[in-house]
């Protein structure tokens, strides 16, 4: 078989590669097995190795340390890529053209990401090497294709969920669409293709309604889009009565300036890695978490789980590693921005006031006042016993370090006072969605200006 190879210098640059990726290959639905960010990332990342190769032939190759965009790679790294590269050869993913329509013409097919790969050592130079191939049925279509969408890779690696990743893709193919809507589907037919788990495999029937998917994946997605790439996504919803029945998005490009990318992105994090089995998890079960899971979720189950050993005012815990996987499997530990250190609500009162007349300080109270009303939104949601976990959490977690008054004001009068009210809902905000960053405070005010 022959082997295709990279041009001359034999590396390829993940970071600043265009991807050109078929339309048919960016909304895939999983049928089998979980599509998670490092399985699209590495995807990606193949497939922009494989179109910058100058040789004909059916097997590509680039060097391990690149893939995993590091100039220093270990057997930790090297288990990473093969646990990732086992998913890609047995997750099965339904291909189409990014719509659930039976339109005349229309083509559908099933197959795996890639169809095999290997990890090779080359004895005399000690470099690793991953050599991989694709399915013959879409190797064309992935390679050369017709109908496509143009993907930064380095946008891609600052994106830090599936769902994010995945609704970056679809839109950027809509950017220059003269309406700038991406399809109108069932909210449903969005579900597996943003969440990246089959419908088979979701769960909870009650996650699966509406509600539930807006927050966990919709919102989120949309904010991280907005905030790190050059596009800026809204969220449409099309109704029957009351229930939401189908969503789409628009898409423009951004003219403002955007946030700072990392020049030297990594594809993986193996810190994290590390990090799980200091807490007490076995590398292998580790590693094949770390596959399986966002990483912005496995960063808060062990920020949450970490924080948790260091407390002295609550009962040892027995077990770092059961909390941890408790936390992560069930999701109580919000997914928290790289960076993000919590404040005392009182020193953010405080700083508040003193910057009132501080242009960046009224922002800052304008999103505060957007973020309680919609963790408020979200609070109503929810059902009775989820509202008592939060309201308990934030007794134990925030009520201990608010003033006195506050305290009091609280066990007294619960939400009906407003003091308590507000101290809450900001608490609960930075639980869902962390502490602002500048990203998120660019897209609100690009949100405002939009409404005006």
């Amino acid at each position: 078989m022959a082997t295709k190879r990279v041009k001359k210098t034999d590396v390829v640059s993940p970071s600043s590669a265009e991807l050109r990726k078929a339309v048919e290959a960016i909304a895939i639905q999983p049928k089998s097995g979980k599509i998670t960010l490092l399985t699209r990332k590495l995807f990606n990342v193949l497939l922009a190795v494989a179109q910058q190769a100058d040789e004909s032939g059916d097997t590509y190759r680039a060097l391990l340390s690149d893939i995993v965009a590091n100039s220093a790679f270990d057997s930790n790294d090297t288990a990473l890529v093969k646990e990732h590269l086992r998913r890609m050869v047995s997750v099965q993913v339904e291909w189409s053209q990014g719509t659930s329509s039976q339109k005349p013409g229309r083509k559908w097919g099933i197959s795996t990401l890639i169809a095999d790969a290997e990890i090779l050592e080359d004895p005399a130079t000690r470099r690793v090497w991953v050599e991989f191939s694709f399915a013959p049925k879409i190797k064309k279509k992935l390679l050369d294709p017709v109908q496509y969408a143009r993907l930064s890779l380095q946008f891609q690696s600052q994106l830090r969920s599936s769902a994010g990743l995945a609704l970056y893709e679809i839109c950027v193919r809509y950017l220059t669409n003269p309406s700038h809507l991406t399809m109108r589907e069932t909210w449903e037919w969005w579900r597996p293709i943003l969440s990246g788990t089959p419908d088979t495999e979701a769960g909870d029937e009650a996650k699966r309604e509406y509600k539930y998917f807006k927050r966990d994946y919709l919102r989120p997605a949309i904010a991280e889009v907005n905030a790190v790439t050059n596009i800026f996504v809204e969220l449409i919803e099309h109704r029957e009565g009351r229930r939401v029945a189908e969503i789409q998005f628009r898409v423009t490009e951004r003219k403002q300036p955007m946030l700072a990318l990392d020049e030297h992105p990594n594809v993986f994090d193996s810190t994290l890695v590390d990090r799980m089995v200091k807490i007490g998890i076995p590398l292998k079960e580790a590693q094949s978490l770390y596959a399986d899971s966002e990483e912005n979720r496995i960063r808060a189950a062990l920020q949450l789980t970490e924080q948790r050993m260091r407390s002295t005012s609550l009962p040892p815990v027995r077990s770092a590693a059961a909390l941890f996987k408790d936390a992560l499997k069930k999701g109580y530990a919000p997914p928290l921005e790289d960076g993000a250190a919590g404040t005392p609500a009182s020193a953010r009162a405080v700083a508040g006031s003193v910057a009132a007349d501080d242009p960046k300080a009224r922002l800052m109270d304008e999103y505060a006042a957007y973020r309680r009303k919609e963790a408020r939104a979200l609070y109503d949601e929810q059902g009775e016993l989820e509202r008592e976990i939060a309201r308990t959490s934030f007794e134990n977690d925030e009520l201990p370090g608010l003033g006195a008054h506050l305290r009091d004001d609280w066990r007294r009068r619960g939400l009906d006072s407003k003091l308590a009210d507000t101290a809450f809902f900001d608490w609960l905000a930075r639980k869902t969605w962390g502490e602002p960053t500048d990203g998120d405070l660019l897209a609100f005010t690009l949100s405002q200006s939009r409404a005006a």
